[in-house]
């Protein structure tokens, strides 16, 4: 039986896994793809310590630092996480509470604590064109890509706060932004929306769809588009196209053992990033919001934290702060 099991392979999994390992806790990380969607980032620009790098090569990093550190990693998928009381009772005269984990491959790990870590799935448009050109001129992240769009015609796709943050930075320097929302009012805060109308390379078109991205088969050269009220096509050209319609959260294994989760469908977690079931922990993209902006670095500093909230659950004393290759308390 582990101490600690983590469920999801993204940086906040891998971070946590580096910090359990210089806790001294015996633990493994599941997870069917390592780095999650950070592999799939073509150029990461806002990771502290790389000016650029790509996400592959930053997952790399991340998995040769796991392991050297002493974590293992299965690469399958959960299906399934049982609570159950443990025949082990801790100083108080408590059972403790434990957890098993069964994989698709049909194998079952034991601990005493999780954390979950399976973070957020991109919404795609699942249209034409999207998968082909994913890397070449379509990217789900404008913050994170690199700033290649000077003087080009630049699409976003959505209508909430990303999008409409998107727009404003992509202004910056593209010779035309066009937002496309299927809605009537873009949702974004009003600062935001402020900006919106000060910006003359801005275009809001309303009820107005992707139906299809275009290219020349290493990049994208324009898209076509279609109206909600009568189907109304048309196609133009464009250089880049920013999809920026949220994320959908891993938490489906979380709910049947009774973690709270929020009207998005969000974990639920305190300041410790506990959740509602003691001895489960999460981090990542998939807790409330206030806790995660959808970023590289704050999964990373999430996972530290959950990794540190496990030890003291499963200890009764603070985690130790960690400093070069010895653990030295503050």
């Amino acid at each position: 039986m582990y101490d600690l099991l983590i469920i999801g392979a993204g940086p906040a999994g891998l971070t946590a896994s580096i910090y359990a390992s210089c806790f001294h806790l015996s633990h493994l990380v599941i997870g069917k793809v390592p780095g999650g969607q950070m592999i799939w980032a073509p150029d990461i620009l806002n990771y502290p310590g790389f000016t650029e790098i790509t996400g592959k090569e930053l997952t790399g990093r991340m998995v040769d630092q796991v392991k050297t550190r002493g974590g293992e990693i299965v690469t399958q998928s959960v299906t399934k996480i049982t609570h159950y009381p443990l025949p082990v009772v801790d100083n108080d005269g408590n059972s403790q509470n434990g957890f098993e984990v069964e994989t698709e491959d049909g194998k079952k790990y034991q601990a005493k604590a999780l954390i979950i870590a399976t973070g957020t799935e991109r919404r795609k448009l699942n249209i034409p064109g999207e998968m082909e050109y994913t890397g070449k001129g379509v990217a789900y992240c404008a913050t994170c890509e690199r700033q290649d769009y000077e003087g080009k015609l630049v699409a976003v796709v959505g209508g909430g706060n990303s999008a409409v943050q998107a727009a404003v930075q992509l202004a910056q320097a593209a010779k035309k932004v066009s937002i496309f929302y299927r809605g009537t009012e873009l949702r974004g805060d009003g600062v935001w929306l402020e900006q919106i109308k000060k910006k003359d390379n801005i275009e809001v078109l309303y009820q107005t769809v992707l139906a299809e991205i275009t290219g020349d088969g290493e990049k994208v050269t324009g898209i076509k588009t279609k109206t909600v009220t009568d189907n109304k096509e048309s196609s133009e050209p464009m250089d880049k196209v920013f999809i920026e319609i949220g994320g959908v959260p891993g938490t489906a294994l979380a709910a049947p053992i009774g973690v709270k989760v929020d009207a998005g469908g969000y974990i639920v977690i305190g300041n410790k990033l506990e959740t509602s079931v003691p001895g489960v922990f999460a981090a990542g993209d998939l807790v409330s919001a206030g806790f995660s902006c959808e970023q590289i670095s704050s999964a990373v500093g999430l996972g530290a934290r959950a990794s540190s909230s496990a030890f003291a659950y499963l200890k009764g004393n603070k985690a130790p702060s960690v400093w070069g290759a010895s653990q030295i308390k503050r």
